[in-house]
């Protein structure tokens, strides 16, 4: 009894934190701190502090006019993102919070839309632990993370931080809030080892190759490919394939056994009728066309993968024939249709 009534109150007070931090972060002071830093924009940024909500990007332009170094950097990133990523990260480390925290943000932004989510985290994280009271960008930043953490394959730690963001902070983008909800509905539909499973790591696998990052992590995505590949066609072709009948039953139980099993065949035709998918071709397939490139040739040459993709040619059943071999087709490089 004693040991529950701790661990409530434990899980009270780690809320109440949580809550706190939330609570005590205001878009209508960091404003105030603007204004105080920069008197010049007095006037531009007043009417502000009237709205009742005040939106993210409100100190973007005000910062391009007080800095041109950021409007040219902002400018680079819409051009060449390789060019921008460089002039952003140099503002990212000012020592003007207000700028540093701005410049991370379009910095964590373009790295995202390359892909690199991995690079992209630090950035955030830097604006929620040293720049809340020199940021709007506050509770925006949870949604940026959520997505990262969610395309590295960390799904607790995403689910974490997109519910922290549509939780606390509803008065956030609307477009964002939407887009939070169906990423975290999508993690909720996940199943580990299902089709969707294998199609988030196809996709971890194809950005890390886009990367050249042949590394340990596109490794191991690799290998969980192959095994969970490998159980569901094994899983398939159990359903497909029932067991042989008992030859010690007599005639008519096996009369009455035939019966109920075309009872049952029937029904599973039902099933599949009911379920387009368990008759067609998974609908991920589409999502995992090219899911490697011929760079995982080396790769292959080094591990078992190989062998085990070959394996997997020739024992698919049709329902997951065009995942397989799309995805056998991708990593081997060739061009077979």
């Amino acid at each position: 009894m004693k040991k529950s009534v701790i661990f409530l109150i434990i899980q009270f007070l780690i809320i109440g934190c949580l809550n706190a931090d939330n609570d005590n972060y205001s878009k209508i002071k960091v404003i105030e701190k603007f204004i105080e830093k920069f008197a010049a924009e007095n006037e531009n940024l007043s009417d502000l502090l009237l709205k009742s909500e005040i939106e993210s990007n409100s100190l973007t332009a005000p910062l391009r006019r007080v800095y041109p170094d950021f409007a040219e950097a902002l400018k680079a990133a819409s051009d060449e993102p390789s060019d921008g990523i460089d002039k952003l990260l140099k503002l990212s480390n000012s020592d003007n919070d207000f700028l540093a925290s701005e410049a991370s943000y379009y910095l964590a932004r373009l790295l995202i839309g390359e892909g690199r989510y991995e690079e992209s985290l630090p950035h955030l994280k830097k604006i929620r632990d040293q720049w809340r009271n020199e940021t709007l960008r506050f509770g925006e930043v949870l949604y940026y993370q959520g997505l990262s953490y969610s395309n590295m394959l960390q799904r607790t730690a995403a689910s974490d931080s997109l519910h922290d963001f549509v939780e606390n902070h509803p008065n956030e983008s609307p477009r964002l809030l939407g887009a939070a909800l169906d990423i975290i509905a999508s993690l909720e539909r996940v199943n580990r080892g299902s089709i969707d499973d294998v199609a988030s790591h196809m996709e971890f696998s194809r950005r890390k190759l886009d990367l050249k990052d042949v590394g340990e992590n596109t490794q191991v995505a690799q290998f969980k490919i192959v095994e969970m590949l490998d159980e569901l066609i094994k899983r398939a072709e159990e359903q497909e394939n029932p067991p042989p009948p008992n030859p010690n039953s007599s005639p008519n139980q096996g009369n009455s056994q035939g019966q109920a099993g075309n009872g049952q065949g029937n029904g599973q035709n039902n099933s599949q009728q009911g379920n387009p998918s368990a008759q067609n071709p998974p609908r991920v397939v589409r999502r995992v066309r090219g899911a490697a490139e011929s760079a995982w040739d080396d790769l292959r040459k080094r591990d078992r993968g190989a062998d085990a993709l070959g394996a997997l040619k020739s024992k698919y059943p049709a329902r997951y024939k065009m995942l397989v071999e799309q995805y056998y087709r991708s990593v081997q490089g060739g061009n077979k249709k």
